[in-house]
């Protein structure tokens, strides 16, 4: 399918991103030299990559499948949305623990790790469930008028993201949370 290179280079910034932040759950269980601006900084890749830009191209996916028969809340659509929800719970989950460690509760440095490692480990399964699942049910279901419609919706979204401006400001944001991993240690 053409338009599983999109996604394939998404997943890829995605998951340098996720290596970020579960080094940063690392380090927290067992360092002092962790900090909480660190989480919080992450969570802006999260709400602007993951959520407002990949979960958008996701939807192109749901919507076919759901439009080829498949329930909406149930089976491999019900479990993708289900992902989507937890994922932005425990991302939002950390930066509010993080939020509260910044402000000097000691006992959210916990749940920060908690939530950080629950957000990693939710999108790691989510990538694996699009890759191994998703996919595949695409290139048996979808007709190639709806994979042409898929691929403008990318671009139309691809072409939003290119006026703003955010080409590389995600992996710059990978780089920085790379960086200041490597103070920690």
């Amino acid at each position: 399918m053409r338009f599983e290179k999109s996604f394939r280079s998404d997943q890829e910034v995605i998951l340098r991103f996720l290596d970020a932040l579960g080094g940063g759950a690392a380090i927290l269980s067992g360092s002092k030299k962790a900090r909480p601006g660190f989480f919080i900084f992450a969570h802006t890749f999260i709400r602007e990559f993951v959520e407002e830009n990949f979960f958008k191209k996701e939807a192109l996916l749901i919507r076919a499948l759901v439009d080829n028969g498949f329930p909406p809340d149930d089976g491999p659509v019900g479990a993708m949305l289900a992902a989507q929800k937890k994922s932005r719970e425990s991302g939002e989950h950390m930066l509010n623990a993080a939020k509260g460690w910044q402000a000097g509760d000691e006992d959210a440095r916990v749940e920060v790790g908690w939530a950080a490692s629950e957000y990693t480990s939710t999108m790691r399964q989510h990538l694996e469930r699009l890759r191994n699942l998703i996919f595949p049910l695409l290139e048996q279901n979808i007709s190639p008028e709806d994979e042409h419609r898929i691929s403008e919706g990318l671009n139309t979204i691809a072409f939003e993201n290119s006026m703003k401006g955010d080409a590389d400001k995600y992996v710059k944001i990978i780089e920085s949370l790379e960086d200041e991993l490597r103070e920690w240690r």
